[in-house]
């Protein structure tokens, strides 16, 4: 039954381009209805009967190919499907609008829906190639000569990562003669010399580590996140969709090898490193979907600092950051997109007074913010409060408080357009006419990430079935804190960023593509070397 939530979505794609030559958003909507509520619907079994394994062509499981769906994957499908929705809400009085557009937009939902299904090694390096075209196509769509140049950027990078997959599943088959991931993580102990699994692992782990942008293997992502031409759905898909699809992937991975090969530490110290480079850079950008690109980086950083605390509280903390982070960076490039329709500029500088031109866009601007900041009562303090609780390290808490310090920084540089002055010109506002659907989908989003740190703890639960109490005094603490925080940035902000060139010219340092593919070998290199010095 789980194949039916990929097959659907591309049977509506063919049918929307082959066979009707007419507009067919209405069809695409009512079958995103009819997806979310078959999503819904296998939660719900999930929750109720535990795991759900579908075997292709009744093969016993290890050689069929296997779609298999537990708490944390079906959690991804569930989401996947909600976001795409109103998404497709939001884009449904774009003029961008096509049958292409609609085509391109199912297919990769029905390749994100899979890639959270799959646990055929191979199926998944043929999920991962064939999405990152349709990713590459979209960023192209409207054919302009940047957008063109950023897509190709984007899909050469990514296919060239996807050869170091490929490569570690052939080691991996080679060994064990099985492709299926749980079925290797069944016999994995068995191996004879377990410096043997080291190669396969730095293979998958580079293609993983490139396609959820970690330090020094990020530059693509702002290349395919600020394409001046790409639809705002598309950025926002990416961001919210697209990259959770490698940390799940970094989970799966991860717990594939967790008995022989155990580089937590490792990855602390890359998790440190990428979110705060990510704000860095974030903090020193004028245009704004570059700036949530970079905190995107950073935002990576973080989750997979709190998976590599090795605590409980911390991995589902790092969870529930996933899903938060899919809701509030959702709210925040679709508010960008808005601005960028009604004011005709994405330079951050050039948008003042948002509050009193688009009042629904500005609160849902804070909504967002203050998820990504976590603030209480949103959903990124429920997420960072259950990240810092997997370790008692002072330097440990510094280092999260410098971050969420950063996060501060660059969400003050944001928030100041929704006050001053008004720059929207007359000539834009009676050339821009004020579509109230779009707006009100970003602010739908905006209520669900103060919905989903009102009810953290039920939510928490209700989703992962994983129990978690939070302490009001310690939270009380959190809070404290974050006021603090706030105060530091706000100081920071007028002091250091507000009118200086220095976070700007450090804003505009970008890998070329030679360098891009360098740091690719570079990191797999260093794992290797890392993995056998450890060994």
């Amino acid at each position: 039954m789980l194949y039916w939530l990929i097959i659907i979505p591309i049977i509506i794609a063919v049918i929307n381009i082959g066979f009707i030559h007419r507009d067919s958003r209405n069809l695409i909507v009512g079958s995103q209805i009819g997806v979310t509520g078959y999503a819904s619907y296998l939660f719900y079994l999930v929750r109720q009967e535990g795991t759900i394994i579908d075997n292709m062509a009744g093969y016993p499981r290890g050689f069929a190919i296997t779609l298999y769906a537990d708490r944390i994957s079906m959690v991804l499908v569930w989401l996947t499907t909600l976001l795409f929705l109103g998404l497709l809400l939001y884009a449904y009085t774009g003029d961008y609008f096509s049958s292409q557009f609609g085509f391109l937009y199912l297919t990769l939902q029905s390749l994100i829906i899979g890639l959270f299904l799959s646990t055929d090694l191979f199926n998944i390096y043929v999920l991962l190639e064939v999405s990152t075209v349709v990713v590459a196509i979209l960023i192209m769509l409207m054919k302009d000569k940047q957008a063109v140049y950023d897509g190709m950027i984007f899909l050469f990078v990514s296919v060239i990562s996807s050869g170091f997959w490929l490569f570690g599943v052939g080691f991996l088959y080679r060994t064990f003669g099985y492709l299926d991931l749980h079925a290797i993580e069944e016999i994995i102990t068995e191996v004879e010399d377990p410096r043997s699994l080291i190669l396969p692992f730095a293979f998958m782990m580079t293609t993983i580590s490139l396609k959820i942008a970690l330090f020094p293997l990020s530059s693509w992502l702002p290349k395919a996140y600020g394409t001046p031409s790409a639809p705002p759905v598309i950025p926002a898909i990416l961001s919210g969709v697209y990259e959770t699809t490698g940390l799940y992937l970094f989970v799966r991975v991860s717990f594939m090898f967790a008995q022989v090969i155990e580089l937590n530490a490792f990855f602390l110290v890359i998790g440190f490193v990428t979110s705060i480079v990510g704000f860095v850079l974030a903090v020193g950008q004028n245009d704004l979907r570059l700036l949530l690109a970079y905190s995107t980086i950073s935002q990576v950083g973080l989750i997979i600092v709190g998976f590599s605390f090795g605590s409980e509280a911390s991995y589902w903390g790092s969870m529930y950051h996933m899903f938060a982070h899919s809701l509030f960076k959702t709210v925040l490039f679709l508010s960008v997109g808005l601005l960028t329709h009604h004011y005709g500029t994405r330079n951050i500088h050039s948008i003042r007074g948002v509050m009193k031109t688009l009042p629904v866009t500005g609160f849902a601007i804070i909504f967002g913010l203050l998820g990504i900041t976590g603030a209480p009562l949103f959903n990124g303090s429920i997420s960072k409060y259950m990240i810092s609780y997997g370790s008692d390290s002072p330097y440990i808490q510094l280092l999260l408080n410098l971050i969420n310090l950063g996060t501060l920084v660059y969400s003050m540089k944001f928030a100041a357009m929704l006050f001053g002055r008004n720059t929207m010109t007359d000539e834009l506002k009676e050339k821009n006419t004020v579509h109230d659907l779009p707006q009100w989908i970003a602010f739908a989003f905006g209520a669900l990430t103060l919905a989903s740190g009102i009810f953290g703890n039920f939510l928490l639960e209700f989703l992962y079935g994983y129990d978690f109490a939070i302490l009001p005094g310690e939270y009380l603490e959190k809070s404290f804190i974050y006021l603090l925080l706030m105060l530091a940035a706000f100081a920071i902000y007028r002091g250091w960023v507000r009118g200086r060139d220095l976070f700007s010219k450090i804003g505009y340092i970008e890998l070329s593509f030679n360098s891009m593919i360098t740091a690719q070998v570079i990191f797999f290199m260093g794992l290797v070397g890392y993995m056998y010095w450890l060994a």
